[in-house]
């Protein structure tokens, strides 16, 4: 059972501007504040009205669901087979590779390529332009196995062939950049700049759209792969419930990553970290007593990290909310451990 840049003289080390990913690790009394504090913000958000649902009456009454369909069904399913579980381990363990790579510098490129560029527009200084990973569409770990299912396969593919026509063109656009930026006969009033930091944007926003359909490709597929692993099981939909929000909360490092989290962003994944859960709760339980009583407690464990969530909408996201969400992380982790060992 799974448990889980430029001076206008010269340029900067492209490493100036990678954004340290956030989440840094906490001693255990930051860990104990940060757990008190995050139980204040889930029982302040239990009091208040939900502020995602004001206004939307309808939204209320057919509300959206986070986690598929079928685990919500009650199933007699035998064990798979030797073949079934082959083919899906093969699937698992190429999903598993590309959900690694996703917090890769490689996958932040084009991100770091926009931030350069936004950086030159406040700063008067432009990173060194830092060498293009190799072509996705051509990284055997980034192309979905034999086994993967067709339809999707060629989803995916084609995804790989727009990141890579987004990062072409948006490095098209910082090489340009550059060469504007080192040409001392500009009499530079922002305006052109402004023009190169918008095509790149678009490119950047184009890689992301891609990256996001290569994602959900490559997650639905894992979705049905772990689904026949766990067949017969009595827990299986709170298994794969699981590993959807632990997939979600990974995303905490991407997200926050950037120099301004977008909060429009922010909001739909918290919105979806909660809908999660708050499904979780309800889904078919196949093992009564002592399982099911830590299975509350690890979903009760696991509501603090949205609330961090909502402290840093509310307050930023400054260390202090980061060491809670790293805190909450390890606490969901570890409750969610002692529910695996009281079935096993």
């Amino acid at each position: 059972m799974w448990r889980t840049g430029y001076t206008r003289r010269g340029l900067l080390p492209a490493v100036c501007l990678c954004a340290a990913l956030l989440l840094s690790a906490c001693g255990d009394d930051a860990a104990t504040d940060a757990q008190s504090s995050a139980d204040k913000a889930v029982s302040a958000a239990q009091d208040a009205p939900s502020s995602s649902s004001t206004g939307k009456k309808a939204a209320a009454t057919t509300p959206k669901s986070y986690l598929p369909a079928s685990l919500k069904e009650i199933r007699q399913d035998a064990p798979a087979t030797e073949e079934e579980l082959q083919a899906a381990n093969a699937q698992l363990a190429y999903a598993n590779g590309v959900m690694d790579w996703q917090l890769d510098k490689d996958a932040g490129y084009a991100l770091w390529l926009y931030l350069g560029a936004d950086f030159y527009l406040r700063e008067a200084a432009l990173p060194k332009l830092a060498k293009r990973p190799p072509r996705f569409a051509r990284d055997k770990a980034l192309l979905p196995p034999a086994a993967w299912p067709k339809e999707s396969a060629e989803a995916i593919r084609q995804a790989l062939r727009e990141m890579d026509a987004a990062v072409d063109a948006e490095r098209e656009q910082y090489e340009k950049l550059v060469k504007y930026a080192l040409d001392e006969t500009i009499v530079d009033d922002g305006k052109q700049g402004r023009q190169y930091l918008n095509v790149i944007r678009r490119q950047w926003e184009a890689y992301e759209a891609a990256r996001r359909v290569l994602r959900g490709e490559v997650e639905s597929g894992a979705i049905a792969a772990e689904a026949v692993t766990l067949k017969g099981h009595p827990l299986r939909p709170q298994i794969l419930a699981v590993r959807i929000l632990f997939r979600r909360m990974k995303e905490a490092r991407a997200l926050l990553g950037e120099r301004e989290a977008d909060k429009q962003t922010i909001s739909a994944w918290r919105d979806e970290l909660e809908g999660i859960l708050s499904e979780a709760a309800f889904l078919p339980f196949g093992v009564a007593g002592e399982p099911e009583r830590l299975w509350r407690a690890f979903l009760r464990t696991a509501q603090r990290f949205p609330a961090a969530v909502a402290l840093g909408e509310a307050q930023g996201f400054h260390p202090e909310v980061r060491k809670q969400l790293n805190a909450a992380y390890t606490n969901a982790e570890k409750a969610y451990n002692d529910f695996v060992d009281s079935v096993r």
